[in-house]
C-alpha cells in the first residue's frame, strides 16, 4: 500500500511544465542562431580553422588585469586604463559592449555592480586621454 501511495502522490521535487520546457527550447534556439550569425557562418565570412585566433598583447594583458580587478585587486584598475590608452580601438569596442550590458541591466531593472561602472568610466577616461594626444606611457594612472 505504501508503494502505491508514493507512486500516486504529487511530488514537487521534479516538476517540469510545458511553459518551462518551451522557454528552455526557445533559449537554446536563440543561442544557436546567435552563434551561427555572429560567427560569420551565415554570411560566408567564416575563418578557416588553421588561421587561429589572433589577440594583441594589449588585449591579453588588459583581459588579465580585468580578471584580477574583478577578483578584488583594486590596484589593477590602473593597468586596465594603461592598456585602454595603448589600444584605443579595442578599448572602444569593449566599452561599447559594456555600455550595452549596462543598458540591458537598466532596461530590465537589475542592479549594475559599482565595480563595472568604475571600469567603464576608467576606460572612457583613458581612451579620451589617448585621443587628445596624451602620452600613455608617461601618465601615472
Amino acid at each position: 500500500m505504501g508503494l502505491l501511495a508514493r507512486a500516486t502522490s504529487t511530488s514537487e521535487v521534479l516538476t517540469l511544465n510545458l511553459t518551462n520546457l518551451a522557454i528552455l527550447v526557445a533559449l537554446k534556439i536563440a543561442i544557436f542562431v546567435m552563434g551561427f550569425v555572429f560567427s560569420g557562418a551565415a554570411t560566408g565570412t567564416a575563418r578557416s580553422a588553421d588561421t587561429g585566433v589572433s589577440l594583441r598583447d594589449s588585449e591579453l594583458s588588459g583581459g588579465m588585469c580585468f580578471l584580477l580587478y574583478t577578483s578584488g585587486e583594486a590596484d589593477k584598475l590602473a593597468c586596465i586604463q594603461r592598456e585602454a590608452c595603448a589600444d584605443v580601438d579595442t578599448a572602444d569596442s569593449y566599452a561599447t559592449a559594456g555600455k550595452m550590458w549596462y543598458q540591458m541591466h537598466k532596461t530590465l531593472g537589475l542592479p549594475f555592480p559599482e565595480k563595472y561602472s568604475k571600469i567603464l568610466n576608467a576606460v572612457n577616461d583613458a581612451t579620451e586621454y589617448a585621443k587628445m594626444g596624451g602620452d600613455c606611457s608617461a601618465y601615472q594612472w
